[in-house]
């Protein structure tokens, strides 16, 4: 079976020249929290996850240390909020993307996903995203050959 057999689409697509302040409104309005960011000729250049995005809000040098956390206030978040709104999406986004074709087999999206600790891959035609897989794809896909007594 091939990834085009299992995948969903259309994935949530964002240019690389908008903004913080459209990420985080497009976010409430779409069903995943996977983000892949697009050139201007539509070819897959990044990812943006919710980890990203609260990178942007963390200074960098904040680690786990407890009091370093308790130290920022109620209004950090609503600052640092403000302060980054018109960052550009290069800036946040994650430009090294795993991402399989969708003529790939649903075993190597698998490999891929368990190999590298993801749970969402884009899948691409001619360099352009053209759907989605998910773990719960794969998943259901397992189920199906299980309801089908073939393993």
């Amino acid at each position: 079976m091939r990834v085009k057999d299992i995948m969903d689409a259309p994935p949530n697509l964002i240019r690389t020249s908008d903004t913080f302040e459209y990420l985080i409104r497009m976010l409430n309005e779409v069903k995943y929290r996977v983000i892949f960011a697009v050139d201007k000729e539509d070819r897959l250049v990044g990812i943006i996850t919710e980890a990203d995005i609260i990178k942007v809000l963390i200074p960098k040098y904040i680690t786990f240390d407890e009091f370093l956390i308790s130290a920022m206030d109620e209004s950090y978040l609503e600052k640092k909020c403000i302060e980054n709104r018109d960052l550009t999406i290069t800036e946040i986004m994650t430009k090294t993307v795993l991402s399989v074709h969708e003529d790939d087999t649903v075993t190597k999206a698998a490999a891929l996903m368990v190999v590298n600790k993801i749970h969402t891959l884009p899948v691409v035609k001619d360099s352009k995203v053209v759907g989605i897989v998910h773990l719960i794809n794969l998943i259901r896909h397992i189920m199906n050959i299980l309801a089908k007594g073939s393993v």
